[in-house]
């Protein structure tokens, strides 16, 4: 294990998040995985493989980012071929739709095929995807194109590895002529991997052209298909990039029926559980840590679906009248702490603090109602001089929009109206939530291991149309 490393490990060791056999299992990890594991990797898989907590994992892997152990990608990922789309400058670059050349579809960035992925930083360990330019294509396209989310079969892997005809580096400004026969019926492309860009060139008997001139050019392969007559073709690249290109010429490994984009994807090739953009960005630890990765500026980001939790204190207001400013302000101060812990715990982020009230995210509804009920019975622990502090809780789950506000990241949109309006009608030590929370999975089995009661009723909320589903549970 290189020093720069063991230094690095003792920021996680000596951190309270972490049990020592977690950081042991990580520096295992980082010292012995092969180079193809380190790169793209997902938190996600980590958990499920060393038997460590998805929560505990993704803090980890965002605490040895912060630490320059780890880096992360974002990507767009196709749901039918399974491409990682990059986003070279991460979150705040964002744009809110791709292009999958090869399943020929325009991707629109959204929640869950956002994917984050994290590859050990070139300080700690050099793997060979340090060096994109030295890379071989015959064992490295699959990496380079696809998730590593994606599980490929061995066969996949072979036949892909003889599909690539030729390759080569070409530096800025290189031009390379790829000479080849080409079949009849068959279809081949000119790929440049590592920037999820290629030209199509299906061979045909009696027409198309024997010569391709091509530029790849501003992150685009210029033209994007080109008929070519069977026989020998050449196909010369102009690289008018200020970068070197990892280049090279492929036969179609699939056909084009098999390679029709949808969400079963292409043979042998299945998903595993990933980090989602919209996870990651609803965690504590990657909101406290990682404020530079901002919201794109244009329009924020769209979630289809997030889970917002409003709380308040039952009569704070009298609660200062009673013991005084400073020490009700030591009260309140240590219930921001106590909620703090419990939202970071389950997965989720404070957004602010609204005088006494707490705006909090979550990525799926069943951590929230689990922070919730953990919430109203811990909170009553907070109590000094005679006060008992209460707390009144209300969420909703629905689609919004991610802003970045003063620096910070922020929502917008009617869930979070709605989810601050039902915690209005939320009394003492009561939680109030939507059908959407109610209806959730797991949700059921929540409120029964907290042994709460739940009453529906209809309500009207302040900007709400119509009559609202609300579901009181004590």
């Amino acid at each position: 294990m290189s020093v720069a490393l063991e230094n690095r490990l003792e920021v996680l060791r000596s951190h309270p998040r972490f049990r020592p056999e977690t950081v042991e299992r990580f520096a295992r990890f980082l010292a012995n995985a092969s180079d193809d594991a380190l790169f793209r990797t997902s938190p996600l898989h980590f958990a499920s493989d060393e038997g460590v907590p998805e929560n505990e994992a993704i803090d980890l892997f965002l605490r040895a980012t912060h630490a320059g152990i780890l880096e992360f990608t974002w990507g767009v990922l196709c749901p039918g071929c399974g491409s990682f789309l990059t986003t070279p400058a991460a979150l705040r670059s964002l744009q809110r739709e791709r292009d999958c050349q090869m399943c020929r579809v325009s991707i629109r960035a959204e929640d869950d095929n956002m994917e984050v992925a994290f590859s050990v930083a070139p300080s700690v360990r050099r793997t060979r995807f340090h060096q994109p330019e030295g890379l071989d294509l015959r064992r490295d396209l699959l990496a380079l194109m696809f998730s590593q989310s994606r599980t490929i079969s061995d066969d996949i892997r072979k036949t892909v590895s003889e599909s690539v005809l030729d390759s080569i580096s070409l530096p800025p400004g290189g031009v390379h002529r790829f000479t080849a026969k080409l079949e009849a019926g068959k279809a081949y492309f000119l790929a440049v991997p590592l920037h999820h860009v290629w030209c199509e060139l299906p061979a045909v008997a009696d027409r198309g052209t024997s010569s391709v001139e091509a530029e790849l050019i501003d992150g685009r392969l210029l033209p994007g298909h080109v008929e070519v007559r069977a026989g020998e073709v050449t196909v010369t690249l102009h690289n008018r990039t200020p970068a070197t290109a990892r280049v090279a010429l492929v036969k179609f490994w699939f056909t084009q029926e098999q390679m029709s984009c949808d969400t079963n994807g292409p043979p042998s090739m299945h998903l595993r559980r990933y980090l989602s953009g919209k996870r990651l960005v609803t965690h504590q630890t990657f909101r406290e840590l990682f404020r530079a990765e901002s919201i794109p500026s244009e329009g924020g980001l769209e979630f289809k679906s997030l889970t917002v939790l409003f709380t308040d204190l039952k009569g704070s207001t009298e609660l200062y009248e009673r013991i005084g400013d400073l020490r009700a302000y030591g009260l309140v101060r240590e219930h921001f702490s106590v909620l703090r812990d419990i939202i970071a715990e389950r997965g989720g982020s404070m957004v602010k603090t609204i005088g006494d009230a707490v705006m909090a995210s979550f990525a799926e509804p069943t951590p929230a109602l689990e922070a919730a009920t953990a919430m109203t019975r811990e909170v009553r622990r907070v109590a000094r001089d005679g006060a008992q502090l209460q707390l009144k809780v209300g969420m909703h789950t629905g689609p919004c929009i991610a802003v970045e506000l003063n620096e910070r990241l922020d929502y917008f949109g009617q869930t979070v109206n709605v989810a601050s309006r039902v915690q209005g009608v939320a009394a003492a030590d009561e939680i109030a939530i939507t059908e959407p929370v109610y209806s959730a999975p797991g949700a059921q089995d929540i409120i029964r291991a907290a042994a709460l009661n739940a009453t529906r009723e209809r309500a009207l909320l302040k900007g709400v149309e119509g009559e609202t589903t609300v579901y009181r549970l004590r």
